[in-house]
């Protein structure tokens, strides 16, 4: 099985451990300027890390849109002296 230098930083993005996230990046990062340093920095490796950026920031924009999806329900309903019909659905924690 194929695995990405990048996996590890999707599967915190999906679970939404953004501490982790933030540390793996930290850690990912630093190795492409070590790459870059030593001059062995390839396009392909720029382009891996140019894709996880795009499908990470799609993925939180998505999880910000169901957020406020769900606090324009709650706000609604707060409105009308109710509660939502049904309870707000949780954020996935896995794709």
């Amino acid at each position: 099985m194929n695995t990405s230098p990048t996996d590890p930083l999707r599967q915190a993005v999906v679970s939404g451990d953004f501490p982790a996230v933030l540390r793996l990046w930290e850690e990912y990062a630093a190795a492409i300027r070590e790459e870059i340093g030593r001059g062995v920095c390839t396009q392909a490796r720029m382009a891996e890390a140019a894709e996880f950026l795009d499908w990470a920031r799609r993925v939180v924009l998505c999880n910000r849109a169901q957020t406020q999806t769900q606090l324009n329900t709650i706000h609604a309903a707060r409105q009308y002296g109710s509660s939502p019909t049904q309870p707000p659905s949780l954020v996935r924690a896995s794709l």
